[in-house]
């Protein structure tokens, strides 16, 4: 039976949730994909195209959202002034159950971790200080627009912005805490150059807080979307941007890590070198007896770049979430990645935040792993579907005050 394209009521949530993920406004390019991937369409659904009563062809799913769109805008939950770029109203925040500031509210929590309602400027008054071992999160990523809910700020703010809540973590890691930042490239409006907010941030963190930068890690995701579309697919000026850096900062120079604890299958190269003596000649004139591979060290160290595809849309979660029409978050961040550094960064027992919860991976990860965990979200709608990725959850919901 033929994939059926998503009503406008099946995408009206969803469309308003990708919103609010981008900073509470995105171009519609950045959008469609997302909407694709979250109702599992097939890739002829998504390109399946029609011919309009001025004989123009459209793709159907893509009008199906702009249609959707439209019917936002009518209902008051998305403004009809900016052009260029879909913009939610305050209407559409109470729809998504936003956190007002000051609000600090226990929803959910296991035997590993608890989960906060809350806004990230709040909830750091209420966890413990030197308590947290790495804070793993991934911000939303600066927009070059006015100031919108979390990050939709221009990007010199947003370094501002960062700085000011790193600032606060600092406080909460122990002596030897970590704290690893997933940010992405932006792009410089109307031309095909990106933004330097990334080697702003990286300078400020050093020059203001005294953060050393232990590393850099590259998450690799070889199923991202062809964007800027713009530079990439129409004018094929630019390359399709793969990469996303994960900073890797601590306030102490020998923060706490064991690479054995994220070590991978040797190669089939190694192998065969371990059982030659010979002595091999590399390119760089350097000598290297094979004998140095001999020992089994119970796999190969990692490198620093983790290529992971993300492009999941079946999973429990999901599937949980379509079933009860509740809102899946178009930003999930996939496992392979925190585990990764959930393993080089904590031992079991330890504990670990996300400042920026969305659905839970981390939690769920951490709760594998044996790590304790903290999570806060902004958007009460996303905590409740994070909620099925923890079978075993009280359901509770308690107001905390800040510490003195």
């Amino acid at each position: 039976m033929r994939q059926k394209l998503p009503s406008q009521t099946q995408l009206m949530l969803p469309l308003l949730a990708a919103i609010a993920a981008r900073g509470g406004q995105a171009a519609p390019r950045d959008l469609y994909g997302e909407l694709a991937d979250e109702f599992g369409l097939a890739d002829d659904v998504r390109a399946e195209m029609a011919v309009d009563a001025r004989g123009r062809r459209f793709k159907t799913f893509e009008r199906r959202v702009r249609w959707t769109r439209q019917t936002a805008v009518e209902k008051g939950l998305v403004s009809k002034e900016a052009r260029g770029r879909w913009e939610l109203t305050d209407q559409a925040n109470h729809v998504l159950q936003n956190a007002r500031r000051g609000t600090i509210v226990t929803v959910f929590e296991t035997e590993h971790g608890v989960a906060l309602w809350a806004n990230v400027e709040d909830a750091i008054g209420i966890i413990e200080p030197s308590s947290i071992d790495l804070i793993f999160t991934s911000p939303p990523y600066p927009l070059l627009e006015k100031k919108k809910a979390y990050g939709n700020l221009p990007a010199r703010e947003w370094v501002d912005w960062m700085v000011q809540l790193c600032d606060g973590w600092r406080e909460l890691l122990t002596p030897t805490g970590s704290i690893m930042l997933n940010v992405g490239p932006t792009w410089n409006r109307g031309v095909p150059t990106q933004s330097t907010y990334i080697e702003r941030l990286v300078v400020a963190l050093e020059d203001e807080l005294g953060l050393h930068l232990c590393q850099r890690l590259y998450w690799q995701n070889p199923t991202k979307l062809p964007q800027p579309r713009e530079w990439v697919a129409i004018q094929r000026v630019r390359v399709k941007p793969q990469v996303e850096p994960i900073l890797w900062l601590s306030p102490n120079p020998r923060a706490a890590a064991n690479n054995r604890n994220v070590l991978v299958p040797y190669s089939p190269r190694t192998r065969r070198d371990a059982g030659a003596s010979a002595i091999e000649r590399r390119p760089s004139g350097i000598d290297v007896n094979r004998r140095s591979f001999a020992k089994d060290n119970g796999g190969a160290i990692p490198g620093d770049v983790l290529r992971v595809s993300n492009a999941v849309s079946n999973s429990t979660y999901h599937r949980a979430l379509r079933a009860t029409n509740g809102i899946i978050h178009p930003a999930m961040f996939p496992h392979e990645i925190v585990e990764f550094a959930v393993k080089l960064t904590t031992e079991p027992k330890q504990r670990v935040a996300d400042m920026f919860f969305g659905s839970g991976v981390v939690g769920e990860v951490c709760e594998r792993l044996d790590r304790e965990w903290v999570g806060v979200e902004r958007s009460l709608t996303y905590l409740e579907g994070a909620m099925v990725r923890f079978p075993g959850a009280r359901s509770i919901m308690k107001l905390l005050e800040p510490a003195a």
